[in-house]
């Protein structure tokens, strides 16, 4: 193990993740899929090609191999980065009722973070917005992916739920809504209180952030008069 390397963890074991560097942080990684030496040319030239982990965990594991001159190990060791990170951040968020737009927003942003692709998602809730269920309901291109009325009822009356959410995500694009998002949602809302229930909220989550669909255009959804909206 070279200095820089062994100087690294040791400043990891004693003061934690968060004091390293973004460099410090790859190396940290490398230096236990990677041989001795490598670690650190290779960390130099991530940092030097993506400029930090988060950038890099984004990659294709093939480009990252390929580019940064990285074993399989060491790519996918990178890659799976944002899923624990969303692990983690799901089950601290989950622990809050979904009775504020804040805290739908902050629920799908943890759920969809790091994602690549488009992903719809829908939640379940009961009477006091306690999380029942979340389900991935279609991914992949959004010209591919088209929000799956019939799966969201199904996934409504299986679950039980009072109150439904709806959630997709913008991976390359900031979280504004489209004319389509607004369309479908009007659609997905009628569809949901045909079987007398309520979709509370269609959270869009993009690089800039998240977006309440209640809280750009409350018309689109039935009045709810427990579900606060943030104060603008």
């Amino acid at each position: 193990m070279d200095d820089t390397t062994a100087k690294v963890r040791e400043k990891y074991l004693k003061s934690g993740y968060d004091s390293l560097s973004d460099l410090e942080k790859i190396i940290l990684i490398l230096s236990y899929s990677e041989r001795e030496g490598n670690a650190e040319i290779s960390a130099a030239k991530i940092s030097e090609i993506y400029g930090n982990l988060h950038t890099a965990a984004d990659s294709d594991t093939t480009f990252l191999m390929k580019e940064c001159g990285i074993s399989l190990s060491s790519a996918i060791l990178i890659n799976i980065i944002p899923a624990l990170r969303r692990k983690a951040e799901i089950e601290l968020v989950s622990k809050n009722r979904l009775n504020t737009a804040e805290n739908a927003k902050k629920y799908f942003s943890a759920y969809l973070m790091g994602r690549r692709t488009e992903y719809v998602v829908a939640s379940a809730a009961d009477k006091r917005y306690n999380l029942i269920k979340t389900a991935v309901l279609a991914y992949g291109g959004f010209s591919e992916v088209h929000f799956p009325i019939r799966l969201i009822l199904d996934f409504a009356l299986k679950n039980e739920a009072e109150y439904i959410f709806m959630a997709h995500c913008h991976p390359k694009n900031t979280s504004a809504p489209s004319a389509s998002d607004i369309k479908t949602t009007k659609e997905i809302s009628c569809a949901v209180n045909s079987i007398g229930k309520s979709l509370t909220d269609h959270i869009i989550v993009g690089t800039d952030g998240a977006v309440s669909l209640r809280e750009f255009d409350d018309s689109l959804f039935n009045k709810i008069t427990n579900y606060t909206l943030s104060k603008i």
